[in-house]
């Protein structure tokens, strides 16, 4: 739930996109996005990512100042109770609030997209989560869509319930997590059966984080070309023409210890892959 001092910055920034939406809640005149936006107000689509041209940016600069202005009031907000907090230190601004681009050298981007993973390891003393399951969904008593074509009509909290049975009965100890503060129940289970089982000295978990999208910037000045550093892509305002390029997709090695289905990939079977939060690799101690 957002905490109620953010709730005029979201509304504010909801309100933004209102100016730049159609009649039926699709931007207009986009050179490149992310994903289609999802105009569902007074809620802002915070996943969004795009390159948008308009008539004269400066018919937003008011607009968004004042975007701007109620971020940097929610943060204060937010902030000022907690230790060692600076209110006279300007916070960075979110990547996902639309900027201007002031820049009128700029004549194009590169758009690099990639998916974003974090890894950890976990030795035979830890728990590692191997279950997620979305709050809103785990309290709902709807039947649970397994996504496998299965005609099931138990709710996700009866799924999980199963799931947590059959891991036990495999010799594994598993504990839920139902933390009010947390969008997402989580279920872990010991790393020492998991190495017990596969001969492994610890756990290795992958799981993906989101889309890196990042971006060159190419601009002349005094009649030289001049390619900027990667830069992340957030939401860009312009008012020129400005050609958008994407790069080749990275390829994944074939030798890479993370791929899918690689000789030391653990998979679960009594874990429905809907619900499944990673992917688990065995590891052994360096000889």
């Amino acid at each position: 739930m957002v905490d109620n001092v953010w709730i005029p910055f979201y509304r504010a920034l909801a309100l933004f996109y209102e100016n730049l939406v159609d009649g039926e809640g699709q931007i207009s005149n986009v050179i490149y996005e992310s994903k289609p936006y999802s105009y569902k107000p007074p809620k802002a689509d915070k996943h969004y990512r795009a390159v948008i041209g308009v008539h004269d940016v400066n018919e937003y600069k008011e607009h968004l100042e004042h975007v701007i202005s109620e971020f940097y009031a929610a943060h204060r907000e937010a902030n000022k109770g907690m230790k060692g907090y600076d209110p006279t230190k300007i916070p960075r601004l979110p990547m996902y609030l639309p900027r201007i681009n002031e820049d009128e050298n700029i004549f194009k981007m590169q758009i690099h997209e990639n998916k974003a993973h974090s890894s950890s390891n976990y030795k035979k003393d830890e728990m590692i989560p191997v279950i997620s399951i979305l709050r809103g969904t785990f309290k709902s008593k709807k039947p649970f869509d397994l996504g496998d074509g299965s005609m099931n009509e138990k709710s996700a909290k009866s799924v999980l319930e199963d799931t947590s049975k059959a891991l036990e009965k495999e010799g594994y100890r598993v504990e839920i997590e139902d933390d009010i503060q947390n969008p997402y129940v989580i279920a872990s289970i010991d790393a020492a059966r998991l190495c017990e089982v596969y001969e492994c000295d610890s756990i290795q978990r992958r799981f993906f984080t989101g889309r890196q999208i990042r971006a060159n910037f190419f601009s002349r000045v005094d009649g030289k070309l001049q390619r900027s550093k990667l830069e992340s892509v957030g939401v860009l305002l312009v008012d020129r023409d400005i050609e958008v390029v994407h790069s080749h997709e990275r390829t994944t090695r074939t030798d890479a210890i993370y791929t899918a289905e690689h000789p030391d990939e653990i998979v679960l079977d009594a874990i429905p892959p809907l619900l499944r939060s990673g992917r688990l690799y065995k590891k052994y101690k360096a000889i």
